[in-house]
């Protein structure tokens, strides 16, 4: 492995295991592992494409083998990596899961990962109030 492809390695681990070792990680939280997925895929590509020089399909493989290193399905992490793929060429998206690659790519050459890693657990908790309880603008009967 060359030693771009080692170094954007590295700071994938180094933000893994910052936010799985945050007593807030849960594992058996699926939206909160979508929402990490999503932000580490941003994170990593920016590493990877802008200061590593690296190729998509080689970004892809560390992002897939660090959520399936947490026990992620690989099936599901390669499928969450290629819909990320999708969010992020697509012009003009506005969706939550582009939005969150967004803020991965934003803090890809900071050094201080703290204000990364609580969005993690700000971001999931925003997504789950949003999807879970209705309100007087969004009853309950129009979020399906």
């Amino acid at each position: 492995m060359s030693d771009l492809k080692q170094h954007a390695k590295g700071k994938s681990e180094a933000i893994t295991r910052q936010v799985t070792s945050d007593p807030r990680w849960k594992l058996e939280d699926e939206l909160m592992c979508q929402v990490f997925g999503f932000t580490l895929y941003g994170y990593v590509f920016g590493i990877g494409r802008v200061h590593c020089f690296m190729d998509v399909g080689d970004i892809h493989a560390i992002i897939v083998d660090q959520l399936a290193g947490l026990g992620i399905g690989r099936k599901y992490v390669e499928g969450l990596v290629e819909a990320a793929h999708q969010e992020f060429i697509t012009e003009n998206n506005q969706s939550w899961q582009n939005r969150l690659i967004g803020v991965g790519h934003s803090h890809a050459l900071k050094e201080d990962m703290r204000v990364l890693v609580d969005s993690i657990f700000t971001n999931t908790a925003a997504l789950q109030k949003a999807t879970s309880q209705p309100t007087a603008a969004r009853p309950w009967w129009r979020f399906w």
